[in-house]
């Protein structure tokens, strides 16, 4: 299926870094604590933690958030990428919640537009959710753009009409009926990367008016799909390091959070990938613990270039009582980058099917 870049950090992360919680008895994950704080008119033009800015009001929300489906304390939904065939395929099919996909530009719309018809309904009648993971770190040029916010710095292609166009045409590709398997969509996966001066808030002005755009852009595309796709449910894409560190001064690390903080209360849950080459562990439980204050969490892309960090941190992660600790502090879903690190031994596979068979749940039961 398709591949992509690996954006992530991996060292003791300061102010010089370049390029790249919360529960109730039941974790239903959109009722109880959350509910409470997040639901309500949806608007949102006011500046909490780094909203509207210069009198330009933010778009605002009129619709009601949708509630991830409920899920135990001490379960997660599973799911497997990189695409929706060869997730269908795996050995660990049969056990998973979900399977997830990718768009990363308008290309992909091709094959996509082929799974209309057939692959996506038939995953959907299997009783399967769908993961769409919206990544667009590699589309197009990196430039000055002009924004209603000011001059900004940064991918062009996520803040354009076409964008919401495509949008537009992916809610209807993976549309699915109210009542029945959701349709997740972690939009912006990794956006921190995707201005000039990645990873901080305030540290240019161009860079606070690229994020204050791509904000607006995310409700736009979030009402899309709402529109589009009774079943959707819709996260922005966090890049899982960027609680490894602070920088009060500009914004960055584990300050840039709170910038988003009215955007991620606007939306139906949150997300966040783990991609490190070293072992992810710490930042799988720092992200859900930062993240949970807001909504439901998902761990929407997993994985590691080192079998053996996977490996520790499976153990770390899905054993024991960690998995009722991550659900009580917000985490929901548990999606798999690939198979590759599950497929690289017969151990490692048994340890990643274990993982789901103890600790997963179904969308139909």
């Amino acid at each position: 299926m398709r591949s992509r870049r690996f954006r992530h950090l991996a060292a003791p992360l300061i102010a010089l870094l370049a390029v790249t919680a919360v529960a109730a008895a039941l974790v239903a994950h959109g009722v109880g604590g959350h509910t409470s704080e997040r639901r309500g008119s949806g608007s949102l033009t006011g500046d909490s933690g780094g909203g509207a800015r210069n009198g330009v009001p933010r778009l605002a929300l009129t619709d009601r958030l949708r509630q991830v489906p409920a899920t135990p304390v001490g379960k997660l939904r599973f799911g497997l990428g990189p695409g929706l065939d060869s997730a269908q395929s795996s050995p660990l099919a049969p056990d998973l919640d979900f399977y997830s996909t990718w768009f990363n530009g308008p290309n992909d719309l091709g094959f996509l537009r082929l799974w209309k018809n057939d692959l996506i309904p038939e995953v959907y009648q299997s009783g399967h959710g769908i993961h769409l993971i919206v990544w667009l770190d590699g589309t197009g040029d990196v430039g000055t753009i002009q924004t209603s916010h000011g001059q900004a710095c940064g991918r062009a292609y996520p803040l354009s009409s076409q964008f919401l166009d495509n949008a537009r045409e992916l809610a209807s590709i993976f549309s699915g009926s109210a009542g029945g398997p959701p349709l997740y969509v972690t939009l912006f996966t990794e956006f921190q990367t995707y201005p000039c001066h990645p990873n901080s808030w305030g540290d240019s002005p161009d860079t606070t008016n690229y994020y204050l755009a791509l904000q607006d852009q995310y409700l736009a595309a979030m009402r899309i799909f709402h529109d589009g796709a009774p079943n959707s449910r819709v996260s922005l894409g966090w890049g899982g390091w960027q609680d490894r560190w602070d920088d009060p001064l500009t914004g960055g690390g584990h300050s840039m959070i709170a910038h988003f903080a009215d955007v991620m209360r606007a939306s139906d849950f949150e997300s966040f990938q783990a991609m490190g080459d070293d072992p992810n562990a710490a930042d799988v439980i720092a992200m859900t613990r930062e993240l949970g204050q807001y909504g439901p969490v998902m761990l929407a892309h997993f994985k590691s270039e080192h079998q053996s960090s996977w490996e520790s941190d499976m153990r770390s992660l899905l054993t024991g009582d960690e998995p009722r600790q991550l659900s009580q502090a917000g985490l929901f879903a548990f999606s798999f980058m690939d198979a590759n690190n599950i497929n690289a031994s017969p151990d490692a596979l048994s340890l990643a099917r274990g993982a789901i068979q103890s600790h997963g749940v179904h969308s139909t039961g």
